[in-house]
C-alpha cells in the first residue's frame, strides 16, 4: 500500500480531533514520529491532496473539534469492526519497520515477565540471572557472578534486563522504554539504540551487583533510565525535538528514584526496587551522551 503525505506537524501539537474525524469518514491513516516533528500520511492521494489544500488555506483551526461523546461513540463501532483492525495493523507494522529495536526490547520484557511469573522452580530463569542461582527447597542459593563468567556464560551481563517480577514492573518499564527508546531509534537509529540497550544494561546490571551483593534482580529499569539521560545530556549538544524531554518527565522519573529507595514502590512488585540499577543506568546514559556530543562536535569542527 502507498502512502501520501499530508503535512509536517509540531510534536507538541494534539492531531486527536482530526484523527477522530478521518476515522469518521473511513480514511485510512498514519502518523509517523520525523526528527523535525510528526507526519500525517494517508492511503488515498486524492484524499491526502484535498487534506493538504484545506489545512494551507484555513489551518487546523478550520477543523471542527469532535465532541468527547462523539468521539467515544465512534471508538467503540471501530472495535468491533474489519477497518479497525485493518488500520491498527497497519499502525503496528508501520512502528515495526520504524522502532524494530525498540519494539523488540519490549516484547523480550514481557516473555521475561511470563518466564518469571509461570517458572515457580526457576528452571529457566536460572539462566537468565546475572549470576547462577539454584532453587534449594524454601532457599535460593547464589553464586558470584565470576562463577557463570567462568562457564563461559557472557550472556548473563546483560539478560537480567528482560526479567520482570510483576505486572506493575514490566507495564511501567514497558511505558517509558516505548516514550525513550523511539526517540533515540527515530533520531539516530537502529544500530545507535541497540549498543546504548547493550552497554547500559551491562553497566546497569553491574551496579545492582556491586552495590547489593548476589541477588535475584532484574528489569528494564536501569535501561530506560539510561536512555533517559542519554536524552537528557544529548539534546544539549544536539537540540533537535525528538530529543526533546519535558522537565516535568525529567522530573518525576527523578523523584521516582528517590521514591525507590525509599522502598514505597516495592508495595507494587514482588520483590524491592533495583535502585543501584537505576542510578547507575542514569550516570551511563548520560555520560554517553556526553562523549557522543563532545565526539561529534570534535568531528564537525575537523571537517
Amino acid at each position: 500500500m502507498s502512502w501520501y503525505k499530508v503535512d509536517l506537524f509540531p510534536l507538541s501539537l494534539d492531531l486527536s480531533p482530526l484523527l477522530v474525524q478521518l476515522q469518521q469518514k473511513g480514511i485510512l491513516y498514519r502518523v509517523t514520529e520525523e526528527p523535525r516533528g510528526q507526519c500525517l500520511w494517508l492511503s488515498n492521494e486524492s484524499q491526502a491532496g484535498q487534506l493538504r489544500g484545506f489545512i494551507q488555506e484555513h489551518g487546523l483551526e478550520g477543523i471542527a473539534p469532535v465532541s468527547m461523546a462523539e468521539a467515544s461513540s465512534n471508538a467503540a463501532s471501530l472495535q468491533g469492526g474489519e477497518q479497525f483492525m485493518t488500520r491498527k495493523l497497519f499502525e503496528f507494522q508501520q512502528a515495526l519497520g520504524r522502532y524494530p529495536v525498540t519494539l523488540g526490547a519490549i516484547l523480550l520484557g514481557v516473555l521475561g515477565a511470563l518466564l518469571v511469573h509461570y517458572d515457580h522452580e526457576l528452571t529457566w530463569v536460572s539462566w537468565l540471572t546475572f549470576q547462577p542461582i539454584q532453587l534449594m527447597g524454601s532457599r535460593l542459593g547464589l553464586a558470584s557472578v565470576t562463577a557463570g563468567l567462568e562457564l563461559g556464560q557472557y550472556w548473563r551481563l546483560i539478560t537480567p534486563i528482560f526479567l520482570h517480577f510483576g505486572v506493575f514492573h514490566i507495564l511501567f518499564n514497558a511505558m517509558w522504554v516505548w516514550e525513550f527508546g523511539r526517540r533515540i531509534e527515530v533520531g539516530l537509529g537502529s544500530l545507535q539504540l541497540t549498543g546504548l540497550i547493550l552497554l547500559i544494561g551491562v553497566i546497569s546490571n553491574f551496579a545492582q551487583y556491586i552495590w547489593g551483593g548476589p541477588s535475584l534482580f532484574g528489569g528494564l529499569s536501569g535501561v530506560l533510565y539510561g536512555l533517559l539521560g542519554f536524552l537528557w545530556i544529548y539534546n544539549y549538544f544536539k537540540p533537535r525535538p525528538v530529543f526533546t524531554l519535558q522537565p516535568g518527565i525529567i522530573g518525576f522519573m527523578l523523584v521516582w528514584v528517590v521514591l525507590g529507595m525509599t522502598g514505597a514502590v516495592d508495595f507494587f512488585m514482588d520483590g524491592s526496587i533495583a535502585n543501584a540499577a537505576h542510578v547507575g543506568g542514569l550516570i551511563a546514559g548520560m555520560m554517553c551522551a556526553a562523549i557522543a556530543g563532545i565526539w561529534t562536535a570534535d568531528k564537525k569542527d575537523g571537517t
